[in-house]
């Protein structure tokens, strides 16, 4: 009798795991761990990866932990809703790119540094923040707060602030100012030029 229970819970409780949606099973924590992991790998390898060999690391990591074609559209704000499709798509890859870069030109070296994960906590409408801490050798460090929401079934983060400077809310004012007094064009061909200086002269 025993083991008829024992198993009768067994299967109950497998049944459980096999419906929790995997958002669900996995902790927010988990999107900026495997960030961080990807960044410290880069870090260490920076001199032999190069620029462009760091670039291709980072690449599928951001693309996967960040929820890019959302950042892409609340920068932009009601600007958005007067592109077309192409538009859009051009946006959203040269914003990629841009995203992928600016890790990839600031963490180009290694000196013992290490990251944490501090806590985590809810934020409204079902959002979550993770705080991280780069820390040096000597003691400093700077802190990451992730904000997170969930899409396609996984924690996905939408904006870093670091040391109290959110990502988004800098992008977001200077997307769109030089969307309502430049336009479009304009704004796709600065953070080109942009890509570009980043990547320096030799894109290495």
């Amino acid at each position: 009798m025993k083991r008829v229970l024992i198993g009768a819970i067994v299967t109950i409780l497998v049944g459980l795991i096999l419906v929790i949606p995997p958002a669900l099973a996995e902790q927010p924590s988990s999107a900026v761990e495997r960030l961080n992991s990807t960044l410290l790998s880069v870090m260490k390898e920076a001199e032999e990866l190069g620029f462009e060999g760091r670039y291709q690391r980072l690449l599928p990591v951001i693309t996967q932990e960040f929820d890019l074609p959302f950042i892409a559209r609340y920068t932009l704000g009601s600007s958005w809703d007067d592109l077309n499709e192409e538009q859009r798509h051009q946006f959203i890859e040269t914003f990629r790119e841009l995203s992928v870069v600016d890790y990839a030109r600031h963490f180009d070296g290694y000196g013992g540094e290490h990251f944490t994960i501090e806590k985590q906590s809810t934020l409204p409408r079902s959002g979550m923040r993770v705080r991280s801490k780069l820390i040096d050798p000597d003691g400093s460090n700077v802190v990451f707060d992730y904000l997170l929401h969930q899409t396609d079934s996984q924690w996905r983060i939408v904006n870093v602030i670091a040391d109290g400077v959110s990502d988004l809310a800098v992008k977001r004012a200077e997307y769109r100012h030089i969307m309502k007094t430049e336009g479009f064009s304009s704004l796709l061909s600065k953070l080109k030029q942009k890509i570009a200086l980043y990547r320096g002269p030799a894109d290495a």
